[in-house]
């Protein structure tokens, strides 16, 4: 990676979500091509772990971690002061941290959750975003990358919750991307939308055949290919198992069909029981009226 090393050493890149999956792949990426890696994330005993193995395979890494609630507002700017501080300057942000949703339909699904999802999802991505600009809009070049999702192009059957964080962390990132082209034009921003990526976000009873029929990609496929991507200043970023074909779906085809496709893939995925016609989520109870 000779091209890459040379754009990207010393760079300082601050990756959220780092304790596994594309986060972990991600730190590994940005430590081979020797930039200063910050890494975070809420579970403190993993990210433990990908800090020791980052120090271990790369022993000159300029290397800073600490656990981050993404949705604690307050927090960010603490954590990004902290940052800049051990590694004097801060280049690239990545909002990778996510969680799963439901994977039940709206009528059965949880309304804490669906706050839950968006809080970590969405707010954790704005209040991300909007911490880092003080930062990165000091540079003389900078990037800012979102995770969004196949599932912020196009919204199958049982992830409504999930859908409505990755499509509105779309929609804020391309409405960002063309406010900063008026006044920093330096930062460039990304929006990514991975596939099926091998993670372990899928952690639910219910969406254990999901990932093992779609979640396929490897995440140090992925993180190599945002690296480059974001060399070459590609804003929309769509990689993995059967992201192209749903961005090429999510263009061309009505939603009517969009619907119809989309609502197959679930047969067999051992979801019956949500669809039932007299499921509760279709009773008038008594406090409604």
């Amino acid at each position: 990676m000779p091209v890459l090393h040379d754009f990207f050493a010393s760079k300082t890149v601050v990756i959220t979500g780092a304790a596994s999956g594309i986060g972990r792949a991600l730190a590994n990426v940005f430590a081979d091509l020797e930039c200063k890696v910050a890494i975070c994330d809420i579970d403190e005993s993993a990210l433990s772990d990908v800090a020791l193995q980052l120090k271990s395979t790369h022993p000159a890494l300029t290397l800073f971690t600490s656990v981050l609630d993404v949705a604690n507002k307050t927090d960010w700017g603490t954590y990004l002061a902290d940052v800049a501080s051990h590694c004097e300057h801060i280049d690239i942000v990545i909002n990778n941290a996510g969680i799963e949703g439901s994977s039940q339909p709206a009528w059965a699904s949880d309304d804490e959750l669906l706050k839950r999802v968006m809080n970590v999802n969405f707010y954790g991505m704005v209040y991300g975003s909007k911490a880092a600009l003080p930062y990165l809009t000091q540079r003389s070049w900078a990037a800012l990358v979102n995770v969004s999702s196949v599932f912020g192009l196009l919204a199958p059957p049982n992830t409504a919750d999930y859908c409505a964080s990755k499509f509105a962390i779309r929609g804020y990132t391309e409405s960002l991307r063309a406010e900063l082209e008026l006044v920093h034009p330096q930062v460039q921003v990304h929006l990514v939308h991975p596939g099926g990526i091998d993670t372990n976000i899928t952690r639910l009873e219910q969406s254990k055949k999901f990932k093992e029929r779609f979640l396929t990609t490897k995440p140090e496929t992925i993180a190599l290919h945002i690296a480059n991507s974001i060399m070459r200043n590609k804003a929309r970023i769509v990689f993995g198992n059967q992201a192209t074909k749903t961005h090429i779906a999510s263009r061309i085809l009505p939603l009517k069909w969009l619907s119809k496709l989309s609502g197959k893939e679930i047969h067999g995925l051992g979801m019956e029981d949500d669809y039932r016609t007299d499921h509760a989520g279709f009773t008038i109870k008594k406090s409604d009226h």
